[in-house]
């Protein structure tokens, strides 16, 4: 998922996550999973109910790439 830098910040992310979302539970998926450089924004999946599972510090070098997933079963 991407959001051009010129509509950033106006929660056009945000609804296109809960989409997403919304879709994986309609097609019975118990559990999503997302990988997002911390350069990128790892914190809008964390304000939407993901979990940290892994950073992989350096990779790319001098980044961490981190892995996130929720569990609809649970939501």
């Amino acid at each position: 998922m991407w959001v051009d830098p010129a509509f950033r910040g106006r929660g056009f992310g945000q609804a296109l996550l809960g989409a997403m979302v919304a879709e994986a539970r309609r097609r019975g998926v118990s559990r999503i999973w997302v990988a997002s450089y911390d350069f990128q924004a790892p914190e809008l999946y964390e304000r939407a109910g993901f979990k940290r599972v892994a950073e992989l510090r350096d990779w790319p070098e001098g980044h961490t790439n981190v892995i996130l997933c929720k569990t609809l079963a649970n939501d």
